[in-house]
């Protein structure tokens, strides 16, 4: 029971990212800021391999029922998956998943052009050069 208690008292205090990756599988939650990534888990039967109707308790995820509707066995398996099936709507449970981001090393590139290219810039800036006229579009003034 004190298990328990502790679970979920440390749950409370988490963010539970509502709100976040509604039209996307990863991205930022917008509340507090981590990197999330959607997947999706549907449990299996271990015997039979059909798909059982999952929940998820105390961040874990069980079957529904105790035994397979199917063949009588409670042993069960989970599949983690990237894209979720139309068939599998009904089976499966959306998880957002923190991913810690490294701090990515940024490489920067130098390009250097040629001598007889810049003496042809030269030439080239001393023409006038004629742009199309822009249209005004949204703007305060009179």
């Amino acid at each position: 029971m004190k298990i328990q208690l502790k679970e979920i008292i440390k749950n409370l205090f988490k963010c539970r990212h509502i709100g976040a990756l509604l039209y996307s599988n990863e991205g930022y939650c917008p509340r507090c800021g981590k990197y999330l990534k959607k997947s999706y888990y549907i449990v299996r039967c271990s015997h039979c391999q059909i798909k059982r109707t999952a929940k998820k308790e105390f961040g874990n995820i069980i079957p529904e029922d105790k035994f397979c509707t199917n063949c009588g066995e409670s042993d069960f398996y989970i599949e983690k998956y990237e894209k979720l099936n139309f068939v599998d709507i009904n089976y499966a449970i959306e998880v957002k998943e923190e991913i810690i981001q490294e701090q990515k090393n940024f490489d920067f590139e130098i390009w250097v052009e040629n001598k007889d290219f810049e003496k042809k810039d030269n030439k080239m800036s001393n023409e006038k050069m004629f742009l199309p006229r822009q249209a005004k579009f949204l703007t305060t003034e009179a």
